[in-house]
């Protein structure tokens, strides 16, 4: 299908696609850097890795949020049909997870819950996120999961924005950013320990991400300005400088992500998810073009990097199986984006 002035590419959106490449760097490196045991707790590195990896996965709701409203007005819904939609959402979003889960259950690695028949049909459903996030059976499914709900309802969505405009996307923004409140303040850290992340990613407490990335999307399409680029990346760094800088400190890394500091937080990841939609779009240098490589390999780089430390961890320990389990990571990110993403996903837009 042609893409039309109503349809735009993600791609044409800023410096998206060289983003979404950050973030799961981000995320591998904050995992990894855990497992590996490259830093002490309370550290300025440690805290500043927690933080990048953590809110880099809620900066992939707002920015899935942003495109998906961006790109799929309920016109083109209309026109392919609800059944086509989700065809091409589950092309994008199932056979990668499918991999993942496959070689978890198969090779007994203990990523998530212990397989049974209700969890692999929720699985193979792509349903799980409606029961319990962490019903996924691999490691980081839990946003698949979630992302999965927001495909699911998506085609009423649609047709409410056409009817309700910025209105409707407003309401749906800071009325799901309300539901959230109970958990983020302190239904998470009142949890015993061992239940504390099992709530954390509890649907009520991140879908409101995804509909902050719509907002976003529907005051992208109200106005054609946009910045310059070096403009943007001036503009971003004191929110970096905000969102890294080691204070207050922190041992738990659930404590950034609970209470008013959490809001804090997710507020300078959406304002740089902004300043990347609404940068101008310029050609691409060496390192933009590298990083809009790694931009389309990072679904396989989020769902993979798990495996490689599986893989490492028995024979090298450190920096150097930090550095293994990375590079085996992009290696098998790259193999996964060049061998079923592209395939399936020209499958799904002929």
């Amino acid at each position: 299908m042609a893409n039309t002035p109503t349809e735009p590419r993600a791609s044409r959106f800023g410096f998206l696609d060289p983003l979404r490449g950050i973030l799961a760097l981000c995320v591998a490196v904050y995992h990894l850097s855990v497992w590996f045991d490259l830093s002490l707790s309370g550290s300025g590195l440690n805290m500043a890795t927690a933080k990048l990896g953590n809110f880099s996965v809620s900066a992939f709701f707002v920015l899935s949020g942003f495109v998906l409203f961006r790109t799929t007005p309920w016109e083109r819904v209309q026109n392919e049909g609800p059944w086509r939609f989700w065809l091409r959402r589950f092309l994008r979003l199932a056979p990668v997870f499918y991999l993942v889960c496959l070689l978890n259950v198969v090779f007994h690695l203990g990523m998530g819950p212990e397989p049974s028949a209700r969890f692999i049909l929720e699985n193979l459903t792509l349903t799980f996120g409606a029961f319990h996030p962490n019903h996924a059976l691999v490691t980081g499914g839990w946003y698949v999961g979630l992302v999965a709900l927001l495909y699911f309802a998506y085609p009423a969505l649609a047709w409410l924005r056409a009817k309700g405009g910025l209105w409707f996307l407003t309401a749906l923004a800071l009325g799901l950013w309300l539901w959230s409140l109970p958990s983020t303040l302190h239904g998470v850290m009142d949890q015993e320990r061992w239940n504390r992340f099992h709530t954390y990613v509890l649907a009520p407490n991140q879908l409101f991400l995804l509909a902050w990335g719509g907002l976003l999307a529907g005051l992208h399409a109200r106005t054609e300005k946009r910045l310059d680029p070096k403009l943007a990346l001036l503009l971003a760094l004191p929110l970096l400088w905000l969102l890294l800088r080691p204070s207050p400190q922190f041992f738990d890394h659930l404590v950034a992500l609970t209470g008013w500091l959490r809001y804090r937080y997710l507020l300078i990841v959406t304002l740089l998810v902004a300043l990347a939609a609404f940068s101008r779009d310029r050609e691409a240098g060496r390192v933009g073009k590298g990083l809009t490589r790694l931009g389309a390999w990072s679904y396989g780089l989020y769902l993979i990097h798990p495996f490689t430390m599986k893989l490492v961890a028995p024979h090298a320990a450190g920096r150097l199986g930090f550095s293994l389990a990375l590079g085996l990571a992009l290696l098998a990110a790259w193999a996964v984006n060049r061998w079923i993403e592209e395939p399936l996903g020209r499958l799904g837009r002929g």
